[in-house]
């Protein structure tokens, strides 16, 4: 039967259920057939417009021909990481627990299953690696996948913004550019559970492994930014307190003077600094000129610019910049494999990124040292 059939019938049915002399149940069982012939019809009709639409936009129609041909269980290929049942079934895979049946489908072949992240449990990874390390939120950061290539503008040789007499032409600017190409560098972290420790449900090893994830791998993003921008800064941008122990007033408003192009400067120390050092700075008539602040993630202020705790950075150090004009590039997002080592009797579960950055301009950053001895 057609679809207008099955509903012309549903209709005659409707009106002899009134009837005094209607055969209810077999009028039961029609309807029954009818509206579970109906529904088969209307999911057939609705996966084929799926792969008619998946075939067209050359995405992946092999999760689609995963779904049983029932309407409520169909979801738009896309959204399939981040679905509550892609998750579920992740980590119940990880942990060694039974999936139920819409969990199998969605785990069931190794396409889907290649150490993709559920999309929240990403969000959640990088949500506490930003409240951690609070110089990996602030930067210019590509999710790209792939090789990325950026210019970094040194210099310009001629024909700055000048003044010109009236009818005549400025000089033609030649600027100095330098291509860097960013493949990434590999980050990883792996945690081992021993057999004599037991299995963690889905759930228990999906938080065990968020938080040891975010803190390990997030502590070496950090560092290795905070390394670059170390590296990257100019050599006249580099400077070390001329007392033991010691910085003043004058000499920071020295240290912002030195900043070219550094809209939205940041400071960037870790406690130890902070407590030791900038807190105490005062001004010409002994006042200190650190603000406190209620601000979450900001400690205070300092001339303006807002003071973060970045545990990344030294102690006796502290970077003063522009963490937009720091580019980075996450070639490979954070992504969780498992293993397991048999000799040893434990399960291995590692997670792996592959990231790099540069500082696209070498004087808006500054980073200044206090001397010890």
């Amino acid at each position: 039967m057609t679809l207008q059939e099955i509903n012309t019938r549903l209709v005659e049915l409707r009106s002899q259920i009134d009837s005094p002399e209607a055969d209810l149940e077999s009028i039961e069982t029609e309807i029954n057939n009818l509206i579970e012939e109906r529904n088969s019809l209307n999911a057939k009709a609705e996966k084929r417009e799926a792969l008619i639409k998946a075939a067209q936009e050359t995405t992946q129609p092999n999760i689609i021909e995963q779904f049983e041909e029932r309407k409520e269980d169909t979801k738009p290929m896309e959204n399939v990481y981040a679905t509550p049942e892609y998750r579920s079934g992740f980590f119940k895979k990880l942990a060694g627990e039974t999936l139920n049946e819409t969990e199998e489908r969605f785990i069931s072949t190794t396409a889907n299953f290649g150490g993709a992240l559920p999309v929240e449990t990403a969000k959640q990874i990088f949500s506490n690696i930003e409240e951690l390390h609070p110089i990996l939120g602030d930067i210019t950061l590509y999710r790209t996948g792939s090789v990325f290539e950026i210019s970094l503008h040194n210099a310009i040789a001629a024909g700055d913004a000048a003044v010109t007499a009236q009818g005549v032409a400025p000089a033609a600017e030649q600027n100095t550019f330098a291509k860097v190409t960013l493949s990434g560098k590999d980050f990883s972290k792996f945690v081992e559970i021993s057999y004599a420790l037991g299995k963690m449900n889905g759930q228990a090893l999906e938080q065990y492994l968020v938080g040891e994830i975010s803190e390990r791998i997030g502590a070496a993003l950090a560092a290795d930014v905070v390394a670059q921008i170390v590296a990257d800064t100019h050599a006249d941008n580099k400077k070390t307190s001329a007392a033991v122990k010691v910085t003043t007033f004058v000499e920071l408003n020295g240290l912002f003077a030195l900043l070219k192009q550094a809209k939205g400067k940041v400071v960037y120390c870790n406690e130890f600094t902070l407590y030791s050092y900038l807190t105490s700075i005062v001004d010409a008539t002994g006042r200190p000129i650190f603000q406190p602040s209620m601000q979450e993630g900001v400690a205070g202020f300092l001339l303006g610019s807002p003071v973060k705790v970045e545990d990344s950075v030294a102690d006796n150090v502290f970077l003063i910049g522009a963490p937009k004009k720091v580019v980075g590039n996450m070639v490979q997002d954070i992504m969780i494999e498992q293993d397991k080592d048999i000799k040893r009797h434990v399960d291995i579960f590692a997670g792996y990124a592959r990231f790099e950055c540069k500082l696209t301009n070498s004087k808006s950053f500054v980073v200044f040292t206090m001397k010890l001895v």
